[in-house]
């Protein structure tokens, strides 16, 4: 939310009670006071300076005190000036604003109303401290809550930077080792068979041109996706002795777009955390749609002493799903001694 926004968001309420406040009190007086009765400018104009008495002592610690004093450690002369405003300058102030306009109406000085009823003046003293401790613990509640809003919103626009950067990074090093021994693979096969290393280095160059060329991309066709999930696996599975025990379905629709490199993550973390050259190890994947939800699971065994988690990339991509879909989303991680599966739902509607 941009500052101006929510200045105002904050301030608005505020203008509205002063001017309703004011306004009460000026319709009061106009009715109950023949002296205000028989004079609407009066009125119009008491009703006016109330309202700058109100929003000025408003602002002197929304604006001035609070910023300059309490937010730069300051806290004992804040207390001091805020003490000696509402005691002494705030209902100072006050009676000097109100014979000021007393006087150019030519009303009755309400000093000489004291002076001739002093003992009025200790219950009006307390009005006077009430009038400007109100409008001033206001001012440093609205303006506490606008910085603490602020910070809220600079720590997680700075929190979905560093995310954002962490995936990026996630990304250009998509698990190095299939690109280092797909390359040892396309050597070998250079030799045995020079059509299938043709294929799995084209293979390669377009998954290397996916992830360069468009991941940066904020949405991508779901076809898209599936096509170079379907890539990896393949090129995952040339390492295998058993290529048999890596499945991959889906079944979605190609106008569906959705960010790139969604279901990655926890594909490359079924391969890493698996001994799929087992006869008794798989790793399971399932993608299908519907009309209001895309679902996801990945399943597969986990080799034994393998006291590995998710690790990082999992927590970047619970992380990113939570920025990109926060309430349109659920994710399940299970995690047993055998087995580590992910369900993952996607709601499109």
């Amino acid at each position: 939310m941009k500052k101006k926004a929510l200045f105002f968001l904050i301030n608005f309420p505020f203008w509205i009670a002063a001017m309703a406040f004011v306004y009460s009190i000026g319709l009061d007086r106009y009715y109950s006071d023949p002296m205000f009765s028989s004079d609407l400018s009066f009125v119009i104009s008491y009703s006016v300076v109330m309202l700058i008495i109100v929003m000025g002592y408003f602002y002197l610690f929304y604006s001035l005190l609070v910023p300059r004093f309490l937010f730069t450690g300051r806290r004992e002369r804040f207390l001091w000036l805020a003490a000696a405003w509402v005691f002494i300058g705030g209902p100072l102030m006050l009676n000097i604003l109100g014979e000021v306009n007393h006087y150019l109406h030519q009303g009755e000085s309400m000093m000489k109303f004291y002076l001739e009823y002093p003992s009025v003046l200790p219950l009006s003293y307390l009005l006077w401290i009430l009038f400007s401790l109100v409008p001033a613990f206001l001012g440093v509640i609205s303006r506490l809550a606008f910085v603490s809003y602020s910070n809220i919103e600079k720590t997680r626009e700075l929190e979905n930077r560093n995310l954002q950067q962490e995936i990026q990074m996630i990304k250009s090093k998509l698990n190095p080792h299939l690109f280092f021994n797909t390359l040892n693979n396309i050597d070998t096969l250079i030799k045995t068979n020079p059509d299938k290393a043709s294929a799995t280095l084209a293979s390669l160059s377009d998954l290397l041109r996916y992830v360069v060329y468009h991941t940066d991309a904020e949405n991508i066709p779901i076809s898209t996706e599936v096509e170079n999930l379907e890539r990896y696996i393949e090129l995952e599975k040339i390492r295998l002795q058993n290529p048999q025990n890596v499945s991959f379905s889906a079944n979605v629709s190609g106008e569906t777009k959705i960010p790139p490199m969604i279901f990655f993550p926890f594909v490359e973390n079924g391969f890493k955390h698996s001994n799929l050259n087992l006869p008794d190890q798989f790793l399971q994947i399932d993608l299908f749609q519907d009309v209001n939800s895309i679902s996801f699971k990945c399943v597969n065994t986990v080799a034994q002493n393998n006291n590995k988690s998710g690790g990082l990339g999992l927590e970047l991509a619970a992380k990113r799903l939570e920025m990109l879909f926060s309430q349109k989303h659920k994710l399940d991680i299970i995690q047993n001694d055998k087995q580590f599966s992910v369900f993952l739902e996607i709601y499109t509607r």
